[in-house]
């Protein structure tokens, strides 16, 4: 008896298919806590003690978080529980090593960087968006995602992060 080519593939594929891929954390959910470094190569945890994340995934996020947190330093955000991580795995590493990194150091605020996805890789995110979201001992109780740094910066000053006057 003659198998199809067709039929022995399909056979096959659902043989060696992978378990469906976990979906992205959603409110109620609990983070695990996580150790990455800054563009400085200085240890950022995420742990209990942050209240707020952001949270950018594309070069869009990226802009809206930098453009809100411009000015703020690693004591401000220290004082509200405030850590921003970005997760830079899909960006070239010769990029990133040569050209973007060295350009954050420039910034005024520590970013978490995700050098290869894996750690942030269920942390939600709208496409070219930056996400805020509030947590509670890691557990997550809200989730807002911005596509203006003004609106991601209003809302992080009525969670009591002080910023810098206009420029």
């Amino acid at each position: 008896m003659k198998i199809p080519a067709t039929l022995l593939m399909i056979g096959l594929a659902l043989f060696t298919a992978r378990p469906a891929l976990a979906s992205e954390y959603a409110v109620g959910d609990v983070l695990r806590p996580l150790e990455l470094q800054n563009q400085f190569e200085t240890k950022q945890t995420l742990d209990s003690n942050n209240k707020l994340l952001i949270f950018t995934r594309s070069m869009a996020g990226s802009k809206i978080a930098r453009t809100a947190l411009d000015g703020v330093n690693a004591e401000a955000m220290q004082g509200i529980g405030l850590i921003y991580i970005a997760d830079i795995s899909g960006m070239p590493s010769l990029i990133a090593r040569l050209v973007a990194i060295p350009k954050m150091k420039d910034f005024s605020f520590p970013v978490a960087l995700d050098r290869e996805g894996q750690p942030t890789k269920l942390f939600p995110v709208a496409e070219d968006t930056a996400a805020l979201i509030n947590l509670q001992q890691l557990k997550i109780t809200q989730i807002r995602y911005f596509d203006d740094a003004d609106s991601l910066k209003q809302a992080l000053q009525n969670s009591g992060l002080s910023l810098p006057a206009s420029k």
